[in-house]
């Protein structure tokens, strides 16, 4: 038999007739025991290129049972992700859609005047690189004619959960020897997959939850690499730094955790080929990111310097509020509850004190140290490293004594957990459909129309508008979800929005007033109906309004047809 040049060859192997004994394959020393594992054995017995990372999925098998419990897991938790991502509605925060989506609207249909947009669009700050994502696949539903807001907003979620399956995949990949048993590798899996927390994470096209899913597979690669053999070369280097300079590009704040994780490359990891195929892979990525922001702002602008510009040395972060150091800590405990925040916290604690060299740690710790130190502080800020969570929750949970998880109590903790988890995917799912549903009853309404005209005061917030306060002080509108024949126009005073409604209801004018007054037509001398819409099924409405708890999220956003003015008598 002769072997390819620089492979040795692959073992061959007798299987006798009758029971079958034990067979060993020497090059990864996994024991076939069974007919079906010996489908495995044209992958396993191949020789490895490095020897913890190896190029294949799992280095060291015990057994295909072991495999198959971990694919239905992976399996189930795909899907499971997918579907939340169809099901989930509604954003986090107003960035994820005024910083994104009205981009895309913007590059997709024009406008006559950008001053709707918020005042980081004006100051050149934010990174075109997501917008151009999404403007890509908007404009491929345009082509295929199936465009709609909803459409578009659940391909960047589909878009998104799959990335994080991927990312989540390859961490587990890189930690699969380290976390040493069977159970705690599925643990891994469950709390990676299923929890609620990390599953909303998941599914959001934002720049946080983006800058998460690349710093996770960056260290995932570091992980893999870091016992290679042969050492690793151009290649790998070339896509640690293709990896780096995409994370920065989407969010710049990121770059505090970059700069941990080039001083552990230095102190760790000194492969001069590997630098050397780092610098084009960041080269690369910073080029992509400016050339977005180019076909984006339509000018040449070194966008990462307008945003420590304006945020930084000219403090407008700050104008959004000031925190203590201590908020992340007390935020951290509220938001994510007291049990889950404080596990994350502890968890987070000792990873860090216990894997001082683990690249990992160098990435968290100056990207978490920095932002305790700037004045304004969301808890969102923190996104990115609740990615690691299953890495850092299952290397904590190694340190407890395992007679803790024996008996009855845990399997009953772990029944209460389970079922609370459930709550809380559920919430999530319901809690952010208000504002998809209103939506679509704008839709439904101008779907056949003409030109239908939408009145509000300034400073009325409608899910449509908010005022701006920062920097460049004005309405800021959503028309990511407006219809396209549908006109929204401010008014300064109730009695200019009366007079306007008249005047344009008496042209023949279809009219629409948005108000947060539900008892609007009540207060009004117009002639108006209520456009009745509610997120949830009529079947819920109907038998489970226990003490009319779904009217609350339509209580400030109503809407009102303008009823036509009657036509004159004719004259005897």
């Amino acid at each position: 038999m002769t072997a390819t040049p620089g492979l040795q060859p692959t073992p061959q192997f007798f299987v006798p007739k009758g029971p079958l004994f034990p067979i060993l394959c020497p090059e990864t020393r996994v024991f076939v025991r069974d007919l079906r594992d010996l489908r495995l054995l044209p992958y396993l017995c191949r020789p490895m290129k490095h020897s913890k990372a190896g190029k294949y999925p799992f280095p060291s098998p015990n057994c295909s049972g072991e495999w198959r419990s971990y694919r239905r897991i992976l399996l189930a938790g795909t899907l499971f992700t997918l579907l939340f991502a169809l099901l989930s509605r509604g954003f986090y925060h107003p960035d994820e859609h005024f910083q994104i989506l009205e981009y895309a609207h913007l590059k997709l249909f024009g406008a006559e005047t950008t001053d709707y947009l918020p005042w980081e669009y004006h100051a050149m700050m934010r990174p075109g690189l997501q917008p151009f994502i999404a403007w890509l696949l908007g404009r491929g539903l345009l082509v295929a004619g199936y465009y709609s807001p909803f459409a578009l907003v659940s391909l960047l979620q589909l878009l998104s959960a799959a990335f994080s399956v991927v990312a989540l995949f390859a961490l587990f990949r890189a930690v699969y020897d380290e976390l040493g048993t069977a159970c705690r590798r599925r643990w891994f899996l469950y709390v990676g997959f299923f929890l609620c927390f990390e599953v909303y994470l998941h599914v959001h096209f934002t720049a946080e939850m983006a800058t998460g899913n690349l710093l996770v597979l960056l260290a995932a690669r570091t992980l893999r690499l870091r016992h290679s053999t042969p050492p690793s070369g151009f290649r790998a280097g070339m896509l640690l730094g293709l990896l780096a300079g995409l994370t920065f590009a989407v969010r710049y704040q990121a770059g505090f955790a970059l700069a941990g994780y080039g001083l552990w490359l230095l102190c760790y990891h000194r492969r001069g080929r590997l630098f050397a195929g780092m610098v084009p892979g960041v080269l690369l990525a910073l080029a992509a990111g400016v050339l977005a922001d180019r076909w984006f702002y339509g000018e040449w602008t070194v966008v990462p310097y307008n945003y420590l510009r304006e945020n930084i040395l000219n403090s407008h972060m700050d104008e959004f509020g000031v925190s203590p150091w201590w908020f992340y800590f007390t935020e951290s405990l509220r938001e994510g509850g007291y049990l889950f925040g404080a596990l994350m916290l502890a968890a987070t604690g000792w990873f860090f004190i216990r894997h001082p060299k683990n690249p990992v740690t160098w990435m968290l710790v100056p990207f978490l140290f920095v932002h305790f130190l700037l004045g304004h502080k969301e808890v969102r800020f923190f996104f990115p490293a609740l990615f690691f969570a299953p890495y850092l929750l299952l290397s904590f949970a190694q340190a407890v004594p395992q007679r803790l998880f024996a008996g009855r109590g845990w399997r009953w903790a772990v029944g209460v957990a389970a079922f609370a988890n459930l709550c809380g995917c559920v919430y999530v799912i319901g809690t952010g459909r208000e504002n998809t549903a209103f939506y679509r009853m704008i839709h439904a309404y101008c779907d056949g129309k003409g030109e239908v005209v939408a009145l509000d005061c300034t400073g009325d917030w409608n899910l449509y508008s908010y005022l701006q306060l920062v920097k460049k002080r004005g309405m800021v509108d959503a028309r990511f979800y407006m219809p396209r024949n549908f006109r929204l126009q401010h008014t300064d005073s109730p009695e200019q929005l009366e007079r306007q409604a008249r005047e344009l209801a008496a042209s023949g004018r279809q009219v629409v007033i948005l108000s947060a007054d539900p008892d609007f037509a009540e207060h009004t001398t117009l002639a108006v109906r209520k456009m009745e819409w509610n997120p949830y099924p009529g079947w819920v409405r109907r038998w489970f309004n226990f003490n009319g708890w779904t009217r609350f999220p339509v209580r400030n956003k109503n809407a009102y047809e303008v009823c036509a003015a009657p036509a004159p008598a004719a004259a005897p």
